[in-house]
């Protein structure tokens, strides 16, 4: 299957944005003083250039303070802004070059010299191991372009002998017959290939030392001698995350498997429970009834109201339990194919919790919530289905908050509520901590869920699932977590 990326649409950086980056990494390679005045920036800008210089120091710290410190520190800060600024969008083509060369000059080097070592700090920021492999190949490549002399770049692999796939691209004409035929010579012989055209560059990248895939580039003009080596270091940063792709992979059917059989159990309790218990109430509720008036009929009218209150109340109780299992029935049975999108299902879940009249409710998403496995999706229902049912059974809250956010390494669930809470800790103890399958469900596939809460001062649970698109299987039926 091809997995060529798409570029992005990229928004252009604040003027205001690459001055203050300018400033900042000069005053800190000369070791001079910043002034805290308010940025004029928006919100997540301003705390990225904040944890960029924060991170800077500490490393200038840790290397003893010198000129030499300091300078590293200072394309430190540089490389996490560059990296930072591509991840969240910005940055028009050329616009971080010229950022590096602005910087360069304030610091006083050369501009070739700033764009690799920004290069090779951003490759090995903690962000890009974070993101999905997908992501993380498309940030590479596009950096190859934005601060490297790569006029276009592409990487392939050759799945078998007789196939080459095209797994990412970025730059004009990255994927010409020319770097195509390179990429080929490449992977068949193991060498790189003598080019006929000077400005054309393959590297390999490796995973367990054999040549995996491979990176072909044409260079700018008069940048040819250059460009090998940004190839290198790019191979070298793509080859574990090409391993840790294919891991994913391999595991995609385990999971797929899983969480069919999961889904089909749940679905059988639902539909038993609809074909069983359900239809028992019912029948109980009409001989409730029936019992109520032939007793009534034998009774004088004015002894009538002492057996009318008990029969109200058994009433109740039963309407309360056809209520509840039905919710039970429902949750387990969903209503919506999977196909259906994640934020939609969630925000009828959150609709349906607030129609029963339980708590106010709100729903919000933040960032990007596409691109999620089938596992990840239902995942993500479940837990949203299991703490709405346990604020409505234990909480007696009086509001409820569901907040759906996404970015490219990872998605994030949480949901909160200002209720009773609970001991969380001796809950664990005492082994009564609830949601213990959907958490099961949410480790198997890599994530982690947290559980914040103290008496009388809320609860709020966050599930957290890495990033990553399983290639899909066109031999699976659709999976569904919801029949109508």
């Amino acid at each position: 299957m091809t997995r060529t990326i798409v570029p992005e649409a990229r928004d252009s950086i604040p003027p205001e944005l690459c001055a203050e980056i300018v400033m900042r990494t000069a005053l800190l390679a000369h070791g001079a003083p910043r002034s805290t005045g308010p940025l004029r920036l928006p919100d997540e800008l301003a705390r990225l250039l904040d944890d960029s210089e924060r991170r800077a120091h500490a490393l200038e710290h840790a290397g003893g303070g010198g000129d030499e410190a300091r300078r590293a520190a200072a394309f430190e800060l540089l490389a996490a802004a560059v990296s930072g600024l591509r991840l969240a969008g910005q940055g028009e083509r050329g616009e971080l070059r010229e950022l590096v060369g602005d910087a360069a000059a304030a610091v006083g080097v050369s501009r070739d010299a700033a764009a690799l070592l920004v290069f090779l700090h951003a490759l090995r920021m903690p962000e890009v191991e974070e993101l999905a492999p997908q992501h993380a190949i498309e940030h590479v490549l596009d950096l190859l372009v934005e601060l490297g002399p790569a006029e276009g770049v592409s990487l392939w692999t050759a799945p078998t002998p007789a196939r080459l796939e095209c797994r990412g691209q970025a730059g004009d004409a990255a994927t010409t017959r020319r770097l195509r035929s390179a990429a080929r010579i490449l992977l068949a012989t193991g060498r790189a290939p003598v080019q006929a055209s000077s400005h054309v560059r393959a590297v390999a990248v490796r995973r367990w030392e054999q040549p995996f895939g491979a990176l072909a580039a044409r260079s700018r003009p008069g940048a040819t001698g250059e460009l090998s080596t940004y190839l290198t270091e790019a191979a070298a940063a793509l080859g574990p995350v090409i391993g840790r792709e294919a891991l994913y992979d391999q595991n995609a059917a385990r999971e797929r498997s899983l969480v069919a059989a999961s889904e089909r159990r749940l679905a059988r309790l639902g539909c038993d429970l609809h074909d069983g218990p359900l239809q028992v109430i019912v029948a109980l509720a009409a001989e409730l009834r029936l019992a109520r008036a032939e007793i009534a009929s034998l009774l004088p009218h004015a002894e009538r109201e002492l057996v009318e209150e008990p029969f109200d109340q058994l009433a109740a109780h039963v309407e309360a339990l056809d209520r509840s299992l039905r919710y039970v029935s429902h949750a387990v049975r969903s209503t919506v194919r999977l196909e259906r999108p994640l934020e939609r299902a969630l925000r009828d879940e959150v609709d349906a919790f607030a129609a029963r009249g339980s708590a106010a409710a709100t729903f919000a998403v933040e960032g990007d919530v596409t691109e999620l496995t089938t596992s990840q999706k239902i995942v993500l229902l479940r837990v949203t289905q299991e703490a709405l049912s346990n604020v409505r059974r234990h909480s007696g809250a009086a509001r409820v908050t569901v907040h759906l956010r996404g970015n490219r390494s990872f998605v994030q669930l949480a949901v909160a509520d200002d209720g009773c809470g609970f001991d969380v800790e001796g809950a664990r103890r005492k082994g009564r901590l609830g949601l213990s399958g959907v958490l099961e469900r949410v480790h198997l596939l890599g994530g982690a869920v947290e559980i914040r809460s103290e008496p009388r001062r809320g609860t709020r649970i966050q599930a957290t699932l890495p990033r990553w698109s399983a290639p899909a299987d066109p031999d699976t039926a659709p999976l569904y977590a919801v029949t109508p």
